[in-house]
Parts: C-alpha cells; sequence; structure tokens
C-alpha cells in the first residue's frame, strides 16, 4: 500500500529539479525569431488624439499601407511625412479609409488633424524584403542635367499628357511615361505627394525624371508646367525654340526622386 501511494505521489511532483531544467526557449520565441513587422498600420483619428498602436511598418510592393478609423464625426485629414518625401493633406471622409502612399523607408510621421491642428506619431518604415528601389536615370552623371520651365498647354488632368505636351519633340513615339519605379508597383494615379514626378522610359532605360505642377505651382491638376526635369541630356536634348533652359550637372547630382 506504502508502494502505490509513494508511486502516485510521484506522479503528482515531478520532483524539484523539474522546474529549473525549462528555459525560455520552451515558453516564448527564442531572440532569433522575431515578430514579424506588421503590413498595415492603423491610425485611430479620435478626439483626444492620434493613436498609432506600432512603431514599425513595413511596406507592400507599391507602398505603405495605412488604415486610418476618423472616430471625430466628421472629415479630417491625413499627412505622411519624412526627411525626403512629404504627402498633401489628404482628406478622409469616411469612418474607416484605407490608403497606399509611395513614401520611401526611413523614419516617418504620421499626423493627423484634430481640432484644426495636426498630431502627429513616429513610424518607422522597414522594407526587409526589398520592395524600394532608389530611382536612377540609366545614363552616367556627366551625361545628365536639367531642363527647367516647360509649359503645358493646354492644361490637362493627365499626367501622361502632361508630360507629352510639355516635352514635346523630346520624346520619341515610342517612349512611356510611367509612375517612379521605387516601388515595383507603384501607381501613377493617386499619388499625393507634395512633388508628383513621372519618368520616361526609352528602350527599357530610365531617361528623365519630370516633375509636374498645376495652377501656381501646385501638385495638383490640371497640370500647367514641368518646371524641372533630370534627364539624360543626350537623349532629351532641349530645343532652344522652346524658351527652356538646361543646366549640366557633372559637379552636382540632381536631387532624385523618391
Amino acid at each position: 500500500m506504502l508502494a502505490v501511494l509513494a508511486a502516485g505521489l510521484a506522479l503528482i511532483n515531478p520532483g524539484p529539479d523539474r522546474r529549473e531544467q525549462v528555459t525560455a526557449s520552451e515558453t516564448v520565441n527564442p531572440a532569433s525569431a522575431s515578430a514579424e513587422v506588421p503590413r498595415l498600420v492603423e491610425v485611430r483619428c479620435v478626439p483626444t488624439g492620434i493613436v498609432v498602436p506600432i512603431a514599425s511598418v513595413q511596406p507592400q510592393d507599391d507602398g505603405l499601407h495605412l488604415r486610418v478609423f476618423n472616430l471625430l464625426g466628421g472629415p479630417t485629414r491625413v499627412e505622411i511625412d519624412s526627411n525626403v518625401w512629404s504627402s498633401v493633406p489628404i482628406t478622409v471622409t469616411e469612418q474607416v479609409s484605407d490608403l497606399t502612399v509611395p513614401v520611401p523607408p526611413g523614419v516617418l510621421t504620421i499626423g493627423c488633424e484634430i481640432d484644426g491642428q495636426f498630431q502627429r506619431r513616429r513610424v518607422d518604415l522597414v522594407d526587409p524584403s526589398g520592395y524600394f528601389r532608389r530611382p536612377e536615370l540609366d545614363c552616367e552623371r556627366a551625361e545628365r542635367g536639367t531642363i527647367g520651365d516647360l509649359v503645358v498647354a493646354p492644361p490637362t488632368v493627365s499626367l501622361v499628357a502632361a508630360v507629352r505636351q510639355g516635352l514635346g519633340d523630346r520624346l520619341d513615339e515610342d517612349d512611356q511615361v510611367t509612375a517612379l519605379r521605387g516601388y515595383v508597383s507603384q501607381s501613377l494615379e493617386d499619388d499625393p505627394t507634395e512633388d508628383p514626378v513621372v519618368q520616361v522610359v526609352r528602350d527599357g532605360d530610365v531617361v528623365a525624371f519630370v516633375h509636374v505642377r498645376g495652377d501656381a505651382g501646385a501638385p495638383a491638376e490640371p497640370w500647367t508646367a514641368l518646371p524641372f526635369v533630370e534627364a539624360c541630356l543626350a537623349a532629351l536634348a532641349p530645343e532652344d525654340t522652346t524658351g527652356s533652359t538646361t543646366t549640366p550637372t557633372t559637379a552636382v547630382e540632381p536631387t532624385p526622386p523618391v
């Protein structure tokens, strides 16, 4: 009887050394298996302030994805900024809105307008999948230059038409006007940036980055001007009859679009 009782107690109590053998790796994820960084950042605009519950987010193949919860009882505006890219204020009218912005990876601030003032939070945009590539012209630096102050006439709501009208005979018939390929699936339209830029592709090579503006320099349609074009000058040699200016940039690299 005593032997049976002792055996039963042994099953109930595994002994004093069993707990000491349990390591952290048996109860939590090992340090090398870091948590997956989310691919969507939720932004809550509430009367008491802005709430962004994560510190880091990664983009998808077309840019940063946001889901905005507007709990203010009326329309508000959202902004996304970094040291190299800024959005225009994006109006949000629905209680839940999904946004995609092609902001490059880095330290971002996300803002929500509450009672007439923007409240902001920091979010780090990390890109472990390598979706973003810095756009580059496909020519040597010594071959690059700038073309300035081109007029888009008549004004147009199409970015493609604006570039073709502004560049005119500088473009070949088969040249393509596309979205910057910062992100592999970046969209040409609905890019809420303060500096709208598209690229010109000829025979597979990027030969120009074209900055487009509307009335009074606004980053909004109708498009009326191409104030600044970064180009491979051999491909897009400006003509004197247009009244444009051309500046070689062998000493100073043009600011790349992002």
